[in-house]
């Protein structure tokens, strides 16, 4: 099997990409490493009549990651899509969905993240991530349904097209990345000369705080990081992406601001509840209030700043809309 769409007959079978193979593998490392130095810790630090206890809840710990790097190997070897004629079906690790396009009575295209496309007929749905696919397989997906599926039974195409669709149609996995004026350029060496020098910092300090208290778990110390490191660093293509500078947009800016301030006002008033006792209010209480209004008023400016977000995409999805349809009409 491999990773990437391929043509067997008439059928088009996509598989999904390496990421999440490599992805289970890392985390099945990983968690063999953390299970191997509780297991240790349980033995050498724990008393006789915890031992048991402790065993089981870091069993349980071990046992979820496990579950999830498997899940991920397994999908990447035995999940597909095919594509065959009018038939759509969707494999998992054990089931399969079967969907038929012509019967298809809504498909619903969702620009967040790298796209998602939804189909229902009035007996079946099935869900496509593009994620799960390399660009060229998720370019060809798009316009395939894009053109196959009656265009009055489609929804949010003009924000899907601008945010997923024309993007992958531009997209040259041969050229270089040049940032803007307000962009910059992230690479996997960016990362390792940010990351690297934390890890191995983390490495010396677990170290030596585990050689002088005595404790063998703070040998762990460089895990988190080294987890980040490997995240980021699959995350970001070997030619690089181009990200957007915070200092480029100011209202992003203002709202890591406005959180940033938020947050030292939050923290003030809870540490100020320790010292001023109200008689009808208890410190808990205080402490519980403060938290919830300080959720709310993050949680709603969020969601301001979401929609405006939303409203700025929306009125650039008609040029985007304009030129797909431009080039579609080129390329018949």
């Amino acid at each position: 099997m491999v990773a990437g769409g391929r043509t067997e007959g008439a059928c088009r079978i996509f598989r999904l990409r390496k990421y999440y193979r490599n992805l289970g593998l890392c985390v099945l490392f990983f968690s063999l490493i953390i299970g191997i130095g509780m297991l240790w810790e349980i033995i050498t630090e724990a008393p006789a009549n915890q031992i048991l206890k402790q065993m089981i809840f870091a069993g349980a710990i071990c046992t979820f990651f496990v579950v999830i790097s498997l899940y991920l190997i397994f999908s990447y070897y035995f999940a597909s899509l095919t594509i065959q004629d009018n038939q759509l079906i969707n494999q998992g690790i054990l089931l399969q969905k079967e969907l038929d396009l012509e019967r298809v009575r809504q498909l619903r295209w969702i620009g967040g993240g790298a796209g998602i496309i939804k189909l229902k007929t009035l007996t079946e749905k099935s869900t496509i991530y593009l994620d799960n696919f390399v660009f060229e397989d998720r370019l060809w997906i798009v316009e395939h349904l894009r053109n196959q599926i009656p265009e009055s039974i489609q929804e949010g195409w003009d924000l899907f097209c601008h945010r997923i669709a024309m993007p992958l149609r531009q997209y040259d996995p041969h050229a270089l990345p040049v940032p803007d004026q307000d962009e910059i350029l992230l690479t996997r060496k960016r990362w390792d000369r940010l990351l690297l020098p934390c890890i191995l910092l983390t490495a010396v300090v677990g170290v030596i705080a585990a050689w002088k208290f005595g404790l063998p778990r703070l040998l762990t110390a460089p895990v988190l990081p080294t987890v980040l490191w490997l995240s980021l660093r699959f995350a970001t293509p070997r030619q690089g992406m181009v990200a957007q500078n915070l200092n480029a947009n100011p209202k992003q800016k203002s709202q890591l601001a406005f959180y940033g301030w938020f947050l030292l006002v939050s923290l003030f008033l809870l540490y100020l509840s320790r010292f001023v006792n109200f008689p009808w209010l208890d410190k808990s209480t205080f402490s519980s209030c403060v938290s919830l209004i300080a959720m709310c008023i993050v949680f709603w400016k969020s969601y301001q700043f979401g929609k405006a977000i939303e409203q700025k995409h929306r009125e650039a999805s008609k040029t985007s809309v304009q030129e797909w349809e431009a080039e579609q009409h080129n390329c018949e």
